[in-house]
């Protein structure tokens, strides 16, 4: 090889397109993926609980510390304090696994890719 960059992956770059294997989390890919979600979580400070505690502000928050929100014993006393890694965890094995005993119905997120664009997303929507 010449060391030249092939023509594909210069018209990527000069239009801004991440080329292939870029690992960029696509918060968008992530507000979709969060639709499955919506049905027990909601992301606003006025959004409330429903079958699962509101979201807001969940990034640094201990597991099981929603006002007003009847937690399990085991996510209560779990330990978790939610950041990316924790997110992307509980998706990866599972809440039966990662919180054994919580009320979490058993959900998993096989793509690494599609956990970092939730989790990217969830950053964003939950932030104050």
């Amino acid at each position: 090889m010449s060391g030249k960059l092939p023509l594909a992956a210069l018209l990527l770059l000069a239009a801004g397109t991440p080329a292939l294997g870029d690992d960029a989390p696509d918060p968008e890919r992530g507000k979709t993926l969060f639709r499955a979600c919506a049905f027990c979580h909601t992301l606003t400070p006025d959004g409330g609980n429903r079958a699962g505690p509101t979201l807001w502000r969940l990034f640094g928050r201990p597991a099981g510390a929603v006002e007003g929100y009847h937690y399990s014993a085991a996510l209560k006393g779990s330990g978790i304090v939610w950041d990316e890694a924790a997110v992307a965890r509980l998706f990866e094995i599972g809440p039966d696994v990662m919180t054994p005993g919580s009320k979490m119905p058993m959900q998993t997120i096989t793509s690494a890719a599609d956990r970092r664009d939730l989790v990217a997303y969830l950053k964003d929507a939950t932030a104050p």
